[in-house]
């Protein structure tokens, strides 16, 4: 029997379907005319067309981003970020938080960079979870964006990497892709330049006692936490996890991944019993945990680990001490005593960019650039056009020798801005000022003429 649906439910249905709510997906690839007015694809496969680089040669590892944001601010910077990294294969999925109204964001730079000039990435937007600073809802995007790449884009990429919308990459994509398949090919990258063990994890009990990392993590009186869990073969077993400390901006290898997002699935594997145990303790920081203790106790993933030199950069890549740099936790001398020394950027009060917390991140600037080099690093986060907008410009290059070494001063400092419409009014109000002044004065002189007059009148009668 043939099934006829009326025209009414359709339309019916229609009313009901979550028109410019947050759970909306959006999908864009090279389908759409890239030669459109003001669209400027830098890499891309016609060499006519390439102003800076070629795409991801076929040698090259084969990249998918995930890039996260949470407000206007994000979203505007992270169009920079999206022209950057945009190049043809390569996968970008955007997710954007759903305190973020999606009908805003469906007007911001970055959407709109996204519908009309995607120049040959496969784009895949969502708006799907809220994170709340250092619960495991921060972990929740992350997850989303491996869930994405493990199934819509699966066999389709060789390295994941999740960046913030105010992240900006050092290198093209054509760089990033052939590092990727040269000295950084294989390995899982955990960590950023704010890790006290530079690219590989860092044991909590290497920190000091007093240290709030270690405090917090190991207040069990029955020590780290013991996890039972089911292998894959159905046997129970129990593994004791030391927690490690990397960084919630990670690089990850596709067999990882499928761990990971498989793992989460069955709720007695090692990695849900682990989650559980970091939900029902209230651990914090989870976002800097959770990955990173895994890699580090689950084998053969364990093995993935960078292999890095004496003095801590990668035996691959000698020049690599960070795979991103930041500036973060400058507030206070280091765990291991080591004091900044160097002034940072601060967010002025006409700009929309929202103070760093205490503990930073702190946004860069082009003073940063020399550190920045030193590193090696491929990632640098914050940036933002609304703090120093010369950075995000200079931004990405296909050689470092191709970035001067600028570093900060001794001391810095600078006047004020320039404010001519508030320096005409303070002009305006001294000159009001020597008026009224100047008024009381002839006054007093008439009074005195005044009084002198009358009392030489006075004398004479």
């Amino acid at each position: 029997m043939k099934c006829w649906i009326s025209p009414l439910v359709v339309f019916l249905a229609l009313l009901i379907l979550p028109f410019g709510s947050s759970r909306i997906s959006v999908d864009n690839s090279s389908d759409l005319d890239d030669d459109d007015e003001g669209c400027a694809c830098q890499y891309s496969d016609d060499d006519d067309e390439a102003t800076v680089d070629t795409s991801m040669k076929d040698d090259g590892a084969r990249l998918a981003y995930l890039i996260t944001i949470h407000n206007h601010r994000t979203a505007f910077d992270a169009s920079y970020l999206f022209r950057a990294i945009r190049s043809p294969g390569t996968i970008i999925m955007i997710h954007v938080d759903t305190k973020f109204e999606w009908d805003e964001f469906m007007m911001s730079e970055l959407h709109r960079e996204v519908e009309t000039c995607p120049c040959g990435a496969k784009v895949h937007m969502d708006s799907v979870y809220s994170a709340k600073w250092s619960t495991w809802s921060m972990n929740d995007p992350t997850f989303w964006g491996l869930q994405t790449a493990t199934t819509k884009f699966r066999d389709e990429w060789d390295i994941f990497l999740n960046l913030s919308g105010d992240t900006m990459p050092v290198y093209t994509p054509s760089k990033i892709s052939e590092l990727f398949a040269g000295p950084l090919k294989g390995y899982n990258f955990v960590t950023s330049s704010a890790c006290e063990t530079g690219l590989v994890p860092t044991n909590v009990y290497l920190f000091p006692k007093h240290w709030h990392k270690r405090g917090h993590y190991t207040t069990n009186p029955d020590g780290d936490p013991q996890i039972v869990y089911v292998d894959q073969d159905g046997n129970e077993k129990v593994e004791t996890l030391t927690i490690y400390f990397g960084s919630q901006w990670m690089a990850l290898q596709p067999d990882f991944c499928e761990y990971l997002v498989r793992s989460l699935k069955d709720e007695t594997s090692l990695p849900s019993k682990f989650k559980e145990y970091l939900i029902q303790a209230e651990r914090l920081m989870t976002d800097e945990t959770f990955i990173p203790t895994l890699l580090k106790h689950v084998y053969p993933f364990n093995e993935t680990l960078p292999e890095v030199t004496e003095e801590g950069t990668l035996k691959t890549m000698p020049s690599l001490w960070d795979i991103r740099y930041e500036r973060m936790d400058e507030h206070w001398p280091s765990a291991f005593g080591i004091a900044p020394t160097q002034q940072r950027y601060e967010v002025p009060e006409s700009s929309k960019a929202d103070n760093p917390k205490v503990w930073g991140p702190y946004f860069l600037g082009v003073y940063d650039l020399a550190n920045i080099k030193a590193s090696g690093a491929l990632f640098i986060r914050k940036v933002s056009v609304e703090v120093d907008p010369n950075l995000v410009h200079m931004l990405p290059v296909s050689d470092l020798d191709e970035l001067p070494s600028i570093q900060w001063p001794n001391e810095l400092q600078i006047s004020e801005k320039p404010d001519w419409e508030k320096q005409k009014r303070e002009w305006i109000r001294q000159a009001e000022e020597e008026r009224r002044k100047k008024e009381e004065e002839e006054e007093a002189t008439d009074n005195n003429e005044e009084k002198s007059a009358f009392q030489t009148e006075s004398r004479d009668l």
